[in-house]
């Protein structure tokens, strides 16, 4: 056929891209103008003979793709290819016909390649619309802020098909960038922690296109960045070969920035990326408001320690796993009171951050300020000999500066500590430091700090205490062997308040002592005037544990009986069961101490609460004082008599250690701890506590009987 022929035949194709060929020899036998025109042909002699694979696709042999042998006649045949040789997407419609005693292949085809753009195009905005909805999901219900966001960068890098995803936040007081957060793909090795504190300068380049064009692509680091700069060479070090980069904005200020390296898809979208940087700056921020939120719930603001609540949480983490030692250091400014009433709260700031800064410089432990003026340093998995000598740098700085007037108390314990017990030590010795403080001051005339010591030396002062004496009796003649020494207080209206009312308020005070000893010093006058009448008695006399802890406590009693000229064979030093709270060494040298001076040791309140044995085991009493409660069941309570008369008994098998039993008020309890060979007793039975002029008539009384 001619080709006038093949046109007439084609006439109503004409407008189109179509050709005919040979469907056994794949000859091109006829292309409309429109398909010459594709190709760029100028007659038809240009195609006259050629095979339609090597003239459509550069091929030598059929494409892979021919659809000659699913040809049908009458039937069409529609599919889509890509064309290589002119680099766009066909669609073709085939169909065979009998032309010229030929079966011939008859293909129309259309460009496509603008819709396939077009959908390419709505398909990559779906699933990077599908990208940020996940990630969204992912930064709302992720409750961990660190998770969410790695998370986040999982998914942006996986979007990217990259090796790295990440990002770099900026700290424009150091001028340094911190790579903060990382995602990387599999077999990639971390690079975080090499990329910290660089210096702002080594990425002027990124900030400049960040500020000119936004987020930025770069497919050749080789071609867009010069080779000297210093942010070439560190992506060089990294390995990279492209990047894609978005800044992240706050307040129109470059804050940090999200990266991607070596993508490997969608490349071309920047789109998700400038979207998740300002998703990624949304986070930052709750994150630094959380932060913040968080410093300040377990930070004290004034001086950058810890606060009461993270002490709280740390003491629950130790109870859960004990350290194999601890160290602990109790502080207390004195007289802080004082400081802010004369000199005002801006001077008190000022002192308690000259000690929070001192504690820094000494101390590398848990440190926190617990109250006003209160701060406790704990020292975990610590020798003996490092903590101590932290302790005693710690009071040279203190002492050293004028400002920083403070009561210290260390305990340090190994072996799995009772933790309670050792905060409880370590604060009390804090007291008996602060009790002696006071003493020391109040008798140089220092009252600048004085406080509530103060106020207790001047209601001394005021004859506001009075000593009572309660008799004490021997069970079997009923002779008076001496008495207790029990002190009151004169309201203003001269109406006597129990120690109960006062005491335990002194003691938190730290002001115990100053009751304790003039107490003591009553007692000792006494016995002086007593001695010299010729009346030798001895005299028990209550020191709280606090007083009892304080440094030198035991010269300090003996210097007031070596004052009054009286033997220390007449004074009891009475102690309570608590007594046992203090550290194990201190309390032995304290009972060997006293007991070396002459002193009576009496175990007061034994058999109340929560009695242990193990006391009696460990130290040496000159007498255990049986507590009220025990007495008071004896008459009708047998279990009670069977743990009365054994506690007697193991008095008696200790040696040189009497019993005594106080609150007796029938003859049957009497009658009873005679039976026992109790050796002493006091109680309402025989008297109440009396004043001085009331004992002394009853000395008389008994004088005159025996």
């Amino acid at each position: 056929m001619t080709y006038e022929q093949y046109d007439a035949l084609l006439m109503e194709y004409s407008g189109f891209i179509c050709y005919i060929s040979d469907v056994s020899t794949f000859e091109i036998l006829h292309l409309t103008k429109a398909a010459m025109d594709l190709y760029g042909l100028k007659s038809p002699s240009e195609y006259t003979g050629q095979k339609c694979y090597r003239l459509f696709h550069g091929l030598d042999a059929p494409c892979p793709f021919c659809s000659n042998s699913s040809l049908r006649c009458g039937e069409n045949h529609c599919q889509e290819y890509y064309n290589e040789k002119l680099e766009r997407w066909m669609s073709v419609t085939n169909t065979l016909r009998h032309i010229g005693g030929r079966l011939c292949r008859l293909e129309i085809t259309h460009d496509i390649t603008k819709q396939r753009e077009q959908l390419s195009q709505l398909s990559e905005q779906l699933t990077m619309e599908s990208v940020l909805i996940k990630c969204v999901r992912i930064l709302a219900r992720e409750r961990d802020m660190n998770t969410a966001i790695n998370h986040f960068l999982e998914t942006i890098g996986r979007f990217y098909d990259a090796r790295r995803a990440y990002i770099f936040e900026f700290d424009g007081d150091a001028q340094v960038i911190n790579n903060t957060f990382e995602w990387c793909a599999e077999n990639i090795s971390p690079d975080i922690e090499q990329l910290q504190n660089l210096p702002i300068s080594c990425i002027e380049d990124w900030i400049a296109k960040f500020k000119e064009s936004g987020e930025f692509f770069s497919a050749s680091l080789e071609e867009d960045f010069d080779s000297a700069p210093a942010d070439y060479r560190t992506l060089k070090l990294e390995g990279i070969q492209s990047l894609l980069a978005a800044p992240i904005i706050k307040d129109q200020e470059i804050t940090g920035f999200l990266g991607v390296d070596d993508p490997g898809a969608n490349s071309g979208n920047l789109t998700l990326l400038r979207a998740a940087s300002d998703f990624i700056m949304e986070e930052l921020e709750k994150r630094r408001l959380m932060n913040q939120l968080e410093y300040a719930s377990y930070t004290d603001i004034l001086t950058g320690l810890k606060n009461r609540n993270q002490y709280i949480r740390v003491l629950q983490e130790y109870s859960r796993k004990t350290p194999a030692t601890l160290g602990i250091i109790f502080i207390d400014i004195n007289g802080m009171k004082k400081i802010n009433d004369t000199y005002g709260h801006s001077y008190g700031d000022y002192v308690i951050t000259q000690v929070s800064s001192i504690m820094k410089d000494c101390l590398h432990d848990n440190l926190f300020r617990i109250g006003g003026d209160e701060f406790v340093a704990l020292c975990k998995d610590i020798d003996k000999e490092t903590f101590q000598n932290r302790v005693l740098k710690l009071r040279k700085e203190l002492e050293a500066h004028k400002d920083c007037d403070v009561s210290l108390g260390s305990i340090w314990r190994s072996g799995e500590p009772d933790i309670n017990s050792q905060l409880l030590q370590a604060d009390e010795l804090m007291y008996a430091e602060k009790q002696s403080y006071y003493h020391t001051i109040l008798n140089t005339g220092r009252t600048e700090r004085t406080g509530m010591a103060s106020e207790v030396l001047q209601e001394i002062i005021e004859d506001r205490f009075v000593v009572f004496y309660q008799p004490q009796f021997h069970i079997k003649n009923q002779e008076i062997i001496g008495a207790e020494a029990l002190v009151r207080k004169k309201d203003d209206n001269g109406e006597l308040i129990p120690p109960d009312r006062f005491i335990p308020y002194y003691e938190v005070e730290g002001v115990i002592r100053h009751v304790d000893l003039y107490v003591l010093e009553t007692v000792c006058r006494q016995l002086q005037r007593w001695l010299r009448q010729g009346i030798a008695l001895r005299i028990s006399v209550n020191f709280s544990r606090v007083t009892l802890m304080e440094p030198n406590i035991v010269q300090t009693i003996l210097d007031t009986c070596v004052h009054y000229h009286v033997s220390p064979a007449h004074i009891t030093v009475e102690v309570t069961e608590s007594i046992g709270k203090m550290d194990h060494a201190q309390l032995k040298l304290l009972v060997h101490d006293l007991t070396a001076a002459g002193f009576h040791i009496s175990l007061d309140d034994f058999g109340s609460k929560y009695s242990n044995l193990s006391i009696l085991t460990a130290l040496d009493f000159d007498v255990i004082k049986f507590d009220k409660t025990l007495v008071d069941e004896l008459e009708h309570n047998y279990k009670s008599q069977v743990v009365m008369q054994n506690s007697i008994h193991i008095c008696q098998d200790l040696e040189n250690t009497r019993s005594i039993a106080e609150g007796i008020e029938t003859r049957g309890q009497l009658d009873l701890l005679s039976d026992y060979a109790c050796d002493y007793g006091q109680g309402y039975y025989f008297s109440r506590p009396l004043s001085l002029e009331q004992f002394d008539a009853l000395l008389k009384e008994h004088a005159g009987k025996h």
